[in-house]
């Protein structure tokens, strides 16, 4: 088993601007990090970028805005393998500004970005809310040969048009993006089993390391 965590981030400014019906919207005093971890399960390598990220735009976010993030998976082994992405959305329970009326919203349990993935070449298998986050998972369509990188999951994440005062200013709001990988299994197989057999696969490792 191969374990790689990268982590970037930063601390941006509390600054307010004027939105429509005189409600006001804020910076996030803290901005979306960057979390990069490649988890390996069998024989296999990979690593896992995000090319158009730019941290020192993201130091300073505001509501509505739209933020470059392309996470891709290279397979850097020798072996074809099976791919899997989780992302973990911010989840708080906040008003927000409705696009079409200007209006403050009620309060409800709301992710803090969104995004549009990329169905043609990935496909959602799982998706649960926890206590702090909305987890997805996609598993990639294809095989992945070695040398080859698949398309990106997403190419941008947008902020929610959130509300002054809405937010913990003392706290960093991360979009984390784990790539889960395994040597490749039955194609005849369905995501769902692929992953059941990647955590299978990977537990095995873990003990025999520890051990």
């Amino acid at each position: 088993m191969r374990k790689k965590r990268y982590i970037l981030g930063g601390a941006g400014l509390l600054l307010g601007i004027a939105f429509s019906g005189a409600v006001t919207i804020a910076y996030l005093t803290r901005s979306v990090g960057e979390v990069r971890n490649v988890i390996t399960a069998g024989s296999v390598k990979a690593r896992l970028t995000e090319a158009h990220w730019d941290a020192e735009k993201a130091l300073k976010v505001y509501p509505g805005q739209t933020l470059e993030k392309d996470p891709v998976v290279q397979n850097t082994g020798k072996n074809e393998a099976n791919v899997f992405l989780e992302v973990r959305i911010p989840v708080e329970n906040i008003s927000v500004v409705d696009e079409k009326t200007g209006k403050k919203t009620e309060k409800e349990r709301r992710e803090l970005f969104q995004f549009e993935a990329d169905t043609g070449k990935w496909t959602l298998f799982s998706k649960k809310q926890d206590q702090n986050s909305q987890k997805y998972v996609y598993g990639y369509k294809k095989v992945l040969m070695p040398g080859e990188s698949t398309a990106p999951l997403f190419s941008e994440i947008v902020t929610v048009l959130y509300l002054e005062g809405e937010l913990d200013v003392k706290r960093s709001y991360d979009v984390p993006v784990t790539a889960k990988v395994i040597q490749m299994q039955d194609e005849g197989m369905t995501m769902e089993k692929k992953y059941e057999n990647y955590l299978k696969q990977y537990e095995a490792d873990r003990q025999e390391d520890a051990g």
